[in-house]
């Protein structure tokens, strides 16, 4: 019996992604605006729709909170805003302290992965601006709803989402906050896409690569 051959990857690279997201962004009119790529995935795919459309870039920086490393995440934290929770998830008395720690964790994560990415420094100026948060692929929509969350104390006056590829479940619950969505591929798989990507180079390489674009943005 011969191996199932694994799923073809919807983009060649992250990096192509990127451009066509981009000129997606572009052909919409956002020219003026500030993208923002969520750590780790978003960072390269923002920062080449940036260059596609010849805009501003920076990283904003988010983690999932998670009961477990292999359940699905219950909520995500961005940057110092209050956590974003998924509202259907209503947790016994029995979890309190295990969520209570999650949430610890995640922002945690955060604040490490602020001296990564941003070296502590504050985002670009986000006061009065058109911010498009971008991610790498949106199964679950808590993350890029934190994010939206923390761009939105930082002053920004509108605030879209983008991704190359996302759930419907997560499009919809995107969408249904009332954010301008932009995603070219919709899938309607829970677990999403194994590999979006043909240069996915598993996670700690992605995470240098991203890291060495997101300190080029400063």
């Amino acid at each position: 019996m011969t191996a199932s051959q694994p799923r073809p990857s919807l983009y060649p690279t992250k990096s192509s992604a990127g451009a066509l997201l981009g000129q997606q962004l572009a052909a919409r009119g956002y020219q003026s605006c500030i993208l923002l790529g969520i750590t780790p995935e978003g960072v390269e795919i923002a920062a080449n729709a940036a260059k596609a459309m010849g805009a501003q870039f920076d990283v904003i920086v988010a983690s999932f909170i998670k009961l477990g490393s292999n359940l699905a995440p219950i909520g995500a934290m961005a940057e110092s805003a209050p956590a974003e929770m998924d509202p259907d998830f209503q947790p016994g008395m029995s979890l309190i302290e295990k969520l209570e720690s999650a949430i610890d964790e995640s922002r945690a994560r955060v604040k490490q992965d602020l001296i990564l990415y941003r070296t502590q420094r504050p985002v670009k100026k986000l006061e009065g601006r058109h911010a498009v948060i971008v991610d790498g692929q949106v199964i679950f929509p808590w993350r890029v709803l934190a994010a939206a969350k923390a761009v939105e104390q930082l002053g920004a006056k509108q605030i879209s989402i983008a991704t190359p590829v996302a759930t419907e479940a997560a499009a919809e619950r995107i969408r249904a906050r009332r954010f301008d969505f932009i995603c070219p591929t919709i899938m309607i798989e829970t677990e999403g896409h194994p590999m979006p990507y043909g240069d996915s180079a598993g996670d700690t390489p992605e995470r240098l690569k991203s890291i060495m674009i997101a300190h080029q943005a400063a």
